[in-house]
């Protein structure tokens, strides 16, 4: 017969293994280590549209374009803990990635570029303008050896985008489509904007330090009456960096209230820049978004 003492001291084990074991530990090093071997092998079984391709179907379409939609994610309607909020929204936030063919000075490389967010299961998603400037601007021309624009996801599955179907200069976003398969995306619901001192939560990919989760509240709202509506902005104190454009500003429900666009230094002394006081976070609101998106 087993003590009693042991017996209890192998379930303290085994169930301080099975804790180690559910917690939710990634290696995104080697998630994004991976994505240039991922991409060889999916362009085995797919094709990818080159970034000339989508720069010359996205020149095509009229200045009014609207991504047609069957459906959208209904919105939550419950406040949701924050590790909640991450959990359930996750998969819905993607990486942009960019291929660079070889040069004579160069190899190939991969550079992971800015983020995106799902709004359908079929594939739509929402980033910045400013992301795909190099083609929705007629003016801005493509790196010579700027060769492909796709996604990733935090499972690292691959996906091309086909077509960018509507954006806005002055909204700063862009929705595109990207070919799932036969696979379904996790998509984000649209919710609404937010009032000032409202609570937000970000989930983006600022630098190499991705899915980094960011809490702060909705410190400013603002007009640019020489635009007109797609010129609000909704200023936050959540944190993001460079590579977090075109993630998702989240309420409390796990609604896309927002969506990141840029940010604006201020320094003590300007020149030179030393010193930096604050940042402030100018983010899209869900309006914006919305104003380029028909629901059929």
């Amino acid at each position: 017969m087993v003590p009693l003492f042991i017996l209890l001291w192998l379930a303290h084990l085994s169930g301080y293994a099975q804790t180690e074991k559910s917690t939710d530990y990634v290696d995104y090093d080697e998630l994004t280590g991976n994505v240039l071997k991922q991409l060889k092998a999916a362009q085995t079984k797919v094709p990818f549209t080159g970034s000339a391709g989508l720069r010359e179907q996205a020149l095509k379409l009229p200045p009014d374009s609207k991504a047609r939609v069957s459906l959208l994610a209904a919105p939550g309607k419950k406040e949701i803990p924050a590790t909640q909020i991450v959990n359930d929204r996750k998969d819905g936030v993607l990486m942009v990635y960019k291929y660079f063919t070889a040069t004579a000075k160069e190899p190939e490389k991969i550079q992971l570029y800015a983020t995106a967010t799902a709004l359908t299961e079929d594939g739509v998603c929402v980033s910045n303008w400013h992301v795909f400037m190099g083609m929705v601007q007629p003016e801005v021309t493509l790196a010579a050896n700027d060769s492909l624009t796709f996604v990733v996801t935090l499972k690292g599955d691959i996906y091309p985008i086909e077509r960018i179907l509507a954006f806005s200069k002055a909204a700063d976003a862009a929705i595109f489509k990207i070919n799932t398969g036969a696979r379904r995306l996790s998509p984000i619901p649209l919710g609404t904007d937010l009032a000032v001192g409202e609570t937000v939560h970000t989930l983006t990919n600022p630098e190499q330090y991705i899915y980094y989760y960011s809490k702060g509240v909705v410190a400013r709202k603002t007009a640019d009456h020489k635009i007109g509506p797609m010129g609000n902005r909704m200023e936050i104190t959540a944190d993001y960096a460079k590579g977090s454009s075109g993630g998702p500003i989240l309420d409390n429900k796990g609604n896309m209230a927002g969506m990141v666009s840029t940010t604006y230094s201020i320094y003590a002394h300007d020149q030179p820049q030393i010193n930096l006081q604050m940042v402030v976070k100018k983010t899209i609101p869900a309006q914006s978004i919305r104003s380029l998106i028909q629901v059929q």
